[in-house]
């Protein structure tokens, strides 16, 4: 009788094994991709009902990386799936535009976690949703120049070297170098992959495991000013350490640690730039979106959500006619969600999210200027460099940015990238010419009087405001590059209102809300809203950045489809 018990346990055990790994295999086993016709310029499409196709699955607003990640997975998934862009073409802050004959990049200036090296979790998770369509050049080993005055910091692309370069800098601050790289390492690869997953849990459970481990997720809650003044008491070094705030747009008085760590960690083998620039990889994802089935269109401004008598999403309004599917996704941010696209008669269901991104600490407070500079270099003699440069007032970041609001003309900090240099295909492509790029913060208050002014044919007073800034970011690049003074060939400038037009933000705000210690409490900020079958996807979801917003649109496809989660496991190892 003991011997058939252990038989009967042993078949026991090998029925519910199979029975598990057949599970596990129907889950992860691909879809049958259809291979539908692909469109001869994919990221153009203009909005036609007739283009839509039949019995959608979900709905995406918006084109930007976190919309498009989401839409890629979940068309591989073998939903039909609609992405909806109100700009005239697609991707977000990966399109570009071409005027004059140059091509200039919008919000992707460079991308690191090791993005260039085969293998890499980052290229895994890139060219899941691009067919691996997307190739990297490496930028210069020196990827960010940081300068004030005279004082000049190359970060390299390995901790090694840069730390033994800041020790040279700063012999008699060592330990607190060290430090901080340590808190930097633990902080990102130890507690962000955890508060990712959690934000996966339902809420009741994120919340208890929060609050169990708060203790141990203190770092969140503290700001880079903090957690710097703890390390070191050399004002020189600290403001070196948070020379790229410019990334996110939060000085360190305001801003969260973990997002200066991030920024740090995530460039921590160097920096990569799209070869072909940023659109190669924007109609990448598009291509697989239609290969699958899917439709990407333009000129298809979103007016509402539809939200029916149950309290579920269930389509959405553009151009007055009603478009229907089983879930919608809103890639637009959490504030143009909650306050323009909810319907008002169930803008109860989200008074809580609400009154949470009014609150001042979550709010972004600061947007960016751009100004594109064409460069003529028929004769070839201009050898600019694959690097970032950072120019700052002085190394005390947040008293910069207290004299610039009150003197809009003391420009705190300044952007400087050259896209014809990182991009190898750039001279072949666009012969005899260079682009450059100059980016400085803006306030949306200072131009929010102008949003409703036809674009391109704005007011006297915001042209005049414009010529201003244009002249403090011009001074900024002949300062350093004062090669270029007899080559300048074109400019254009846009300013907070101009990222609310082209790129679909609210308030100017390119990195989504503020990256601050309160940002980061938040328990809302999750794909899952309260209204059923309405997903957030994004920078407001995870953290701003090209990377950021991909790990937001995989968080939100994850919440939508479970199949999807496991399917893609093997990508983040």
């Amino acid at each position: 009788m003991a011997k058939l018990t252990t038989v009967g346990t042993t078949l026991v055990g090998l029925a519910g094994g199979t029975a598990c790994l057949v599970v596990y295999r129907s889950w992860t086993r691909k879809a049958r991709c259809p291979h539908a016709e692909i469109s001869d310029d994919p990221v153009k499409q203009g909005f036609s009902m007739k283009k839509i196709p039949p019995n959608l699955d979900v709905i995406v607003i918006g084109s930007g990386i976190g919309g498009l990640t989401t839409a890629a997975i979940l068309a591989k998934e073998g939903k039909r799936v609609l992405v909806l862009e109100q700009h005239d073409i697609a991707g977000g802050n990966m399109h570009t535009f071409t005027e004059k004959g140059y091509e200039f990049d919008t919000g992707l200036h460079y991308v690191g976690s090791k993005i260039g090296q085969n293998g890499s979790p980052s290229r895994k998770l890139l060219n899941y949703i691009t067919d691996g369509e997307v190739e990297w050049e490496k930028m210069d080993d020196a990827y960010d120049v940081a300068i004030s005055g005279n004082d000049v910091h190359r970060f390299c692309s390995s901790w090694t070297k840069l730390k033994q370069e800041l020790k040279s800098t700063f012999p008699e601050e060592a330990m607190a170098i060290d430090n901080y790289f340590d808190i930097v390492h633990h902080t990102t690869e130890h507690l962000f992959p955890i508060f990712v997953a959690l934000k996966l849990l339902p809420e009741s459970l994120y919340k208890f495991t929060m609050w169990l481990f708060s203790r141990q997720m203190g770092i969140f809650q503290k700001t880079t000013k903090q957690v710097l003044e703890s390390i070191t008491n050399n004002s020189t070094l600290r403001g070196v350490l948070s020379y790229h705030y410019g990334d996110y747009g939060e000085a360190p008085e305001r801003g969260a640690f973990v997002i200066n760590a991030l920024i740090t960690s995530h460039y921590r083998f160097g920096a990569y730039y799209p070869i072909g620039g940023p659109l190669h990889m924007s109609k990448s994802i598009v291509q697989l979106i239609e290969k699958w089935g899917g439709k990407v269109l333009v000129r298809g401004k979103v007016d509402t959500i539809l939200v029916d008598e149950k309290n579920c999403a269930c389509g959405v309004v553009v151009k007055g006619k009603q478009i229907l599917a089983k879930t919608i996704v809103s890639s637009v941010g959490a504030p143009a969600t909650m306050t323009k696209l909810i319907p008002g008669s169930h803008r109860r269901l989200v008074s809580t999210h609400i009154e949470v991104l009014k609150d001042a600490n979550v709010a972004s407070n600061v947007s960016l200027m751009s100004m594109f500079v064409g460069i003529n270099d028929t004769e070839g003699s201009l050898k600019l460099p694959k690097s970032n440069y950072w120019i700052h007032t002085s190394w005390d970041h947040d008293k910069n940015m207290a004299e610039y609001k009150e003197d809009r003309l003391k420009v705190p900090a300044f952007f400087i990238s050259f896209s014809s240099a990182k991009d190898p295909t750039y001279a072949t492509r666009y012969p005899g010419k260079h682009a450059a790029l100059v980016i400085a913060p803006c306030c949306y208050n200072d131009v929010e009087q102008f949003k409703d002014d036809r674009v391109k044919h704005r007011s006297k007073e915001y042209i005049s405001m414009k010529d201003m800034w244009k002249d403090t970011l011009m001074k900024a690049l002949l300062d350093q590059f004062p090669v270029l003074s007899n080559k300048i060939d074109f400019v254009d400038f846009g300013t907070a209102v101009t990222n609310d037009f082209y790129l679909g933000t609210h308030r100017g705000a390119v990195y989504g809300l503020a990256h601050t210690p309160e940002r980061f409490r938040q328990h809302l900020l999750r794909p899952k809203t309260p209204i059923t079958n309405l997903f957030l996807t994004g920078q407001d979801v995870c953290c701003c950045g090209i990377m950021g917003a991909l790990v937001g649109g995989y968080m939100c496809a994850y919440a939508i489809s479970t199949r999807s989660l496991f399917r893609t496991l093997p990508l983040w190892v």
